[in-house]
């Protein structure tokens, strides 16, 4: 397929330049340049939640009626790895979870709630990590005193590992109208390049 297509990095594993020592790698950073391209573009793209079971695949036939786009889904959210950067089914979760943790349900740790005065007036956002005493003092305007509230909620293992979990659902789909562009646009980028490039060194290897 096209990642078969990609330019490839001859890249010096050796601490020697002098005596160099070369294994063959695809230089996947070359897409950034169609990447800044399209996401200069807002119009582009439109907003999905991938819902439960859902791989590229299917999202692409639904969105596309046609598997093969399947690719760019990933490329566009910029997911290099499937299984870490695919939002996982419900099952596949837990039991990454329950594998992961002794007690999935122990704290991890813990986040504010909010916290509104008598105006209305947002004195506490939720959702900021915070020590489990934390505290907080305000004058709402109806006691002479401060009022001294302790808004602190404990998040679990399971709660922090499903909450990053629902955030990889939110992906970006590039417009049908659009789709086939952006694939001429990619093997054009690809094409462009030679098909080896030279890196004596880590620093050589880097996004262009």
């Amino acid at each position: 397929m096209l990642f078969r297509r990609m330019p490839e990095v001859a890249y010096n594993y050796s601490n020697s330049i002098t005596n160099p020592e070369f294994f063959l790698v695809k230089n996947i950073w070359r897409r950034n340049e169609v990447l800044d391209t399209y996401f200069n573009s807002l119009t582009l793209f439109d907003e999905y939640i991938v819902q439960e079971g859902e791989t590229p695949e299917i999202i692409s036939y639904k969105y596309y009626e046609d598997v093969f786009f399947g690719w760019t889904i990933l490329f566009v959210n910029d997911m290099t790895n499937f299984h870490r950067d695919w939002p996982m089914d419900s099952d596949t979760l837990k039991n990454y979870v329950y594998n992961k943790y002794p007690d999935p349900n122990q704290t991890s740790h813990y986040e504010t709630t909010q916290v509104v005065d008598a105006l209305d007036r947002v004195i506490v956002e939720a959702g900021k990590q915070v020590p489990s005493n934390f505290s907080v003092t305000y004058f709402d305007g109806t006691a002479s005193a401060g009022v001294t509230v302790n808004p602190v909620q404990t998040v679990s293992y399971y709660e922090k590992e499903a909450r990053e979990n629902d955030k990889r659902k939110e992906i970006r789909l590039i417009r049908p109208a659009h789709i086939k562009d952006f694939v001429d646009a990619y093997v054009q980028t690809l094409n462009r390049a030679g098909s080896i490039e030279l890196a004596l060194s880590e620093q050589q290897v880097k996004i262009e």
